[in-house]
């Protein structure tokens, strides 16, 4: 297999699109199925082949001379060995089963929707077991996926995928399984997932963006934010630029919260500090939020759901209600939507870290959020 990839010629991209569309396109069709029949296994190796095909379609035009395709598709079927090779224990490592069990024995706080962004999957910097532990502690009826879920630039060079990002797969997975409704917003960062904007695969709809609905009578625009960034737009060299600074910060988060861990320090995002210090971060953001507020606006919309910037914030300083969602990274923050209409920003990070010191342990842990 990898001889016939490493022998494919420009010539033959038309065969090659046509192979990669329908890989894509029954990969599909068959996620649709296995969720419909509960089969959850199933359902998990379609949307696994469903990543190749996309991933294969979007590298055509952009394979390098060392084709770097096969590389990519080694590297995917490595993730699906990764996932479906685990018969010993029922489909699940032991771990993911022990968290999995005692998850259960917690109060689970059952909210109206759930809003999560930049997950950056495929990255050292993404947090994917705290995501995991955040899922199973939060009961939405829909959950928003609002872009960067999983980062395709990373993934051009650097092949990255642990059992950590598969569990967070899985839970998504079982989300939808359940009945739950999946609404996938796309980022910058999977761009890929716009060319199939419109489709629904199983409880999960693919949009560009989304008008939310809320109990308070708002109407919300739900989207990344990326179109509203003028760097990501017009000056594509230097946001790449910047995301390698960014990471380079981001590994100087691991390093440094491990030294913290040993002195029994809670979490402490090091790039966060530094990005609210620098006064060109502080205005970007400011200005982002200005833009954002408008295009609700522009939308007959009052209020506005974001990502993108990796700052969680709510706030109605633009006349117009707006709520990001923050990441996965480096603050480790959601937002929920409760039953009466409050919508709350989650700092699951800081909440978990004061409940393992014992500072919730006289509130019981579903009133600590709701």
């Amino acid at each position: 297999m990898r001889t016939l990839l490493s022998r494919l010629r420009p010539s033959s991209h038309t065969l090659e699109h046509f192979t990669a569309a329908l890989v894509s396109l029954l990969a599909g069709l068959q996620y649709g199925v296995a969720v419909s029949d509960g089969r959850h296994r199933g359902a998990q190796l379609a949307l696994l082949a469903f990543a190749v095909g996309i991933y294969w379609h979007r590298s055509i035009f952009r394979r390098r001379a060392n084709r770097d395709v096969t590389k990519a598709v080694a590297g995917l079927a490595e993730a699906t060995a990764m996932a479906f090779l685990r018969e010993g224990n029922g489909g699940e490592p032991t771990a993911q089963r022990r968290d999995k069990a005692s998850a259960s024995q917690q109060d689970v706080v059952k909210i109206r929707s759930l809003f999560i962004s930049d997950v950056h999957l495929g990255t050292r910097g993404c947090q994917a077991e705290r995501l995991i532990d955040f899922l199973r502690h939060h009961d939405a009826d829909t959950v928003f996926l609002v872009g960067d879920i999983v980062d395709g630039w990373y993934l051009r060079s650097n092949w990255y995928w642990p059992s950590a990002h598969n569990g967070v797969v899985q839970e998504f997975v079982e989300l939808a399984r359940r009945g739950k409704r999946l609404v996938y917003v796309a980022g910058n960062h999977d761009e890929f997932v716009r060319d199939y904007v419109g489709s629904t695969f199983g409880g999960l709809e693919v949009v560009a963006h989304a008008i939310h609905r809320g109990v308070d009578g708002r109407d919300y625009l739900v989207v990344h934010g990326d179109h509203f960034d003028l760097v990501v737009r017009h000056a594509r060299w230097l946001a790449l630029l910047g995301d390698f600074g960014y990471r380079t910060a981001l590994a100087a988060n691991v390093w440094l919260n491990r030294i913290r861990g040993r002195f029994g320090l809670a979490y402490w995002s090091f790039s966060s500090w530094a990005k609210l210090r620098v006064k060109n971060a502080v205005n970007h953001i400011g200005r982002f939020e200005e833009v954002l507020s408008s295009e609700a606006g522009r939308h007959n919309a009052q209020g506005v759901i974001c990502g993108h910037i990796h700052h969680a914030a709510m706030h109605d300083d633009f006349g117009i209600r707006y709520i990001n969602t923050g990441d996965w990274v480096e603050s480790c923050t959601g937002v929920v939507e409760h039953h009466d209409g409050r919508f709350e920003i989650i700092r699951w990070a800081e909440m978990r870290s004061r409940q393992t010191s014992g500072e919730a342990s006289v509130v019981p842990f579903a009133r600590v959020i709701a």
